[in-house]
């Protein structure tokens, strides 16, 4: 695939760090929304019946533990099911599941038909978020939560409901942002992050937009998995894992089939473990900082010195870069 003359390649630096059924599977998300500028998963239930099971998460978890053990936050899960973040009394970030109503705890894993360990795999990830935001001291405790972010072009996405848990603050979703797996193109001094699933067509469309800035801004694309159940997770993967990821990308984006909104890359034959797990980590840290999956979502530290997110498509692309610290 010709690379557009634009964007040159830069090595993005990596801390690890994003199921077999899917990762839609392991994060339990629902199938995607269409939004005006922006793509979404399925979130928990309003917040006066998610206030409910975060009382019922907060009981369970505290009669398992013996009441050393608290709810950091919810997540929405497969077939109803509720994945249940706590702190253990080692200050360790673990994962349950709950029943649909906040009736019991599953306290072992959860195993898919084809026999995959989702309880282990969303732990791999928490595990790879909670190490990185730990090398920074913040009021952030363990590393687990959800901040929100700023709205890009009506994106139509509803803040996250206070019940589901503590929130991470900008700075440490930017901090987190710098140490995924990511690709970079573009040789500016000025940096964004861009979380962005292959099968997205807003990020697609933000893709052909940026073009033009590859001599002005170095954009970090971590690749995500959520809007259709497999063929994102495997895409993202085979993207990440390829011999080239610029180029992978390249024909990903640069051949999207719109009517479909279907990325191009094709399903890797062989799914590498490391690189399911850097997606599966990405994909649950944008999680855990938005409150929600949208994509795409943008990443960085502005003018003003302070670290800012957008969810969605800026209005104007030209004048939100230039809002882009130097």
């Amino acid at each position: 695939m010709k690379l557009f003359s634009s964007w040159r390649t830069r090595s993005s630096g990596t801390l690890f760090r994003p199921a077999a059924r899917s990762l839609a599977a392991v994060l339990g998300l629902a199938l995607l929304s269409t939004l005006s500028a922006c793509h979404k998963a399925a979130q928990l239930p309003p917040a006066a019946k998610n206030a409910g099971l975060m009382k019922s998460a907060s009981l369970l978890i505290g009669a398992l533990s013996n009441h050393t053990a608290s709810v950091v936050r919810l997540y929405p899960g497969l077939d109803g099911l509720v994945g249940v973040i706590f702190k253990n009394s080692s200050g360790s970030m673990r994962i349950v599941w709950m029943t649909p109503h906040g009736a019991a705890i599953i306290p072992g894993p959860v195993i898919t038909a084809a026999g995959q360990d989702l309880t282990g795999l969303a732990q791999q990830a928490i595990d790879a978020v909670s190490k990185t935001l730990q090398t920074k001291p913040s009021g952030f405790p363990g590393g687990i939560g959800g901040a929100t972010g700023e709205r890009g072009q009506n994106p139509a996405i509803q803040p996250a409901p206070a019940a589901q848990g503590k929130k991470m603050s900008a700075d440490d979703f930017l901090l987190m942002s710098r140490h995924l797996k990511s690709i970079a193109l573009g040789t500016g001094k000025r940096e964004v992050w861009i979380y962005f699933d292959p099968n997205c067509i807003f990020c697609n469309r933000l893709w052909e937009e940026m073009k033009p800035y590859g001599r002005e801004i170095t954009a970090h694309w971590i690749p995500v998995g959520f809007l259709k159940k497999d063929d994102s997770l495997k895409k993202a993967t085979g993207i990440l894992q390829a011999k080239d990821p610029v180029r992978a990308l390249e024909e990903n984006e640069d051949r999207f089939a719109r009517e479909t909104e279907e990325g191009a890359y094709p399903i890797p034959a062989s799914i590498d473990v490391a690189s399911e797990r850097a997606v599966a980590t990405s994909t649950i840290g944008l999680g855990q900082a938005t409150g929600e999956l949208a994509t795409p979502t943008i990443v960085f530290r502005g003018t003003d010195g302070k670290a800012h997110s957008v969810m969605g498509m800026p209005e104007d692309l030209r004048t939100f870069l230039a809002g882009v610290k130097n």
